[in-house]
C-alpha cells in the first residue's frame, strides 16, 4: 500500500479490503500489521464501508485480538450496517478459544434475535469454547438445541468437539462411546478424530487400541500428521515407554515431516519427571540439531532433569554434572530470551549453591 502511495496511485477501501483478506488467508496477520493497515486507512481518510470493516473484525479474531474484534463490531453495528453471519462465527470462535464464553453467548443470542438462524459452524464454535473451558452441561446443552431444533446437523467438527470435550474431562468411557455413535451416525472419522482418540487410549495406556486405531487409520487412506506423531510421542515419554516415542520421532522424520518444538518439549518433559537428565539433554540437543530454537518449556524440562536426577544420584556425579552442565544451560536460556519458571529458578538456585558449598570443602 505504501508503494501504491509513493507511486501517486490513490488507495481505496477495495484495496486495503483484498489486502487484509490475503494476509487473514494465508495466517500472515497479526495485530500489528493490521492496526498500521487501519492507521494507513484513516491518513487516506478512507470511509469504512460494510465490506471493509468486516474484513478488520475477521482479521483481529484470527490474529488473536479479541478485544480490538469486538471493538470493531461494535462500530460496525452503530454505523447501522449488519456483520456477515461468518465475521460473527469468527469472534465467536475467537472468544471461545480464549475462554470468554459468556461474552460467545451473547453474541451468539444476538445472532438468533435479529433473525439470522444460526448453521452448524456457529454452534461449533460455541461448543469449541464449552470444550476450552471445561463446561460440559453447558455444551451439551447447546447439543440438545441443535437437536431440537430439527434442522441442524451435526458434521466431523461437532462430533469431534464432542468427544474431545469428554476426553479432557477424563470421561474416557464416555469419549469412546460417542466415537462409536458418530461412525453409527453415517460419519467417517476424520485424522482429528483419531488423534483425539489416540490420545485418549493412550492416557489409559491401552497400546493395543492405539495401535488399532493407527491400522485403522491407514486402512482408510489417512496419513498421521504432526499433531498425530506429537501426540504419540507424549502418551509414549509420559508412560516412560521411551523406545515408542523416539520410533515415532523416526518414523515421523522418515514420512517426511518436521518435528514441532512441541514434540520435543513433551519428550524433554517425559525424560525430566522421571530424572532421566542424560536422555532429556540428548532430546534436546537432537531438537537444536532439527533447526529448532529451545522454548521456554523445553529449558525449565532440561534443568528440572537435572534436579529430579540429583536426588537419586551419588553427590559426586550429581556435582559434576550440574557443574558442566547447569551454568551454561541457564545462560543459553536468558541469552534465548526465555524465562526459568519457578520450579527451575529454585533447581538453579539450590544446584548452584550445593556447587559452591562442595567447592569450598
Amino acid at each position: 500500500m505504501s508503494r501504491m502511495r509513493r507511486d501517486g496511485y490513490q488507495s481505496d477501501f477495495v484495496n486495503y479490503s483484498l489486502v487484509i483478506q490475503s494476509l487473514t488467508r494465508s495466517n500472515k496477520i497479526d495485530s500489528v500489521m493490521l492496526l498500521k493497515l487501519y492507521e494507513e486507512i484513516e491518513e487516506d481518510q478512507i470511509e469504512l464501508d460494510g465490506q471493509l470493516l468486516n474484513d478488520i473484525i475477521v482479521g483481529f479474531a484470527k490474529a488473536g485480538d479479541v478485544n480490538r474484534a469486538m471493538f470493531f463490531l461494535a462500530v460496525i453495528q452503530g454505523n447501522g450496517l449488519s456483520p456477515r453471519t461468518s465475521t460473527i462465527v469468527t469472534v465467536i470462535s475467537a472468544l471461545g478459544n480464549c475462554g470468554r464464553t459468556v461474552e460467545a453467548e451473547a453474541i451468539f443470542g444476538e445472532l438468533k434475535e435479529g433473525g439470522l438462524k444460526p448453521r452448524t459452524r456457529a454452534y461449533n464454535a460455541l461448543l469449541k469454547g464449552y470444550v476450552k473451558t471445561g463446561s460440559l452441561r453447558d455444551l451439551e446443552s447447546i447439543v440438545s438445541e441443535m437437536e431440537r431444533s430439527g434442522r441442524i446437523e451435526p458434521d466431523n467438527v461437532t462430533w469431534n468437539t464432542l468427544i474431545d470435550c469428554h476426553s479432557k474431562l477424563g470421561h474416557h468411557k464416555k469419549a469412546e462411546e460417542l466415537f462409536e455413535e458418530m461412525q453409527e451416525s453415517g460419519f467417517t472419522p476424520c485424522t482429528t478424530t483419531y488423534n483425539i482418540m489416540i490420545n485418549s487410549f493412550g492416557e489409559q495406556e491401552r497400546w493395543e487400541a492405539v495401535k488399532s486405531l493407527l491400522g485403522k487409520m491407514q486402512n482408510q487412506g489417512l496419513l498421521p500428521n504432526v499433531v498425530t506423531y506429537t501426540t504419540l510421542v507424549n502418551i509414549y515419554g509420559q508412560s516412560g515407554r521411551f523406545n515408542e516415542a523416539i520410533e515415532c520421532l523416526e518414523n515421523m522424520k522418515s514420512a517426511g515431516l518436521k518435528p514441532s518444538s512441541t514434540m520435543y518439549n513433551a519428550l524433554i518433559n517425559a525424560y525430566a519427571q522421571r530424572g532421566l537428565s542424560e536422555q532429556a539433554v540428548n532430546a534436546f540437543r537432537i531438537m537444536r540439531a532439527d533447526g529448532l530454537k529451545p522454548s521456554s518449556l523445553a529449558l525449565n524440562s532440561l534443568i528440572n532433569a537435572f534436579g529430579e536426577d540429583r536426588r537419586d544420584a551419588e553427590a559426586f556425579s550429581v556435582l559434576q554434572y550440574m557443574k558442566e552442565n547447569v551454568p551454561a544451560v541457564y545462560e543459553e536460556m536468558i541469552l534465548s530470551g526465555c524465562t526459568p519458571d519457578r520450579k527451575a529458578r529454585a533447581m538453579l538456585r539450590s544446584a548452584l549453591r550445593y556447587m559452591k558449598q562442595a567447592l569450598r570443602s
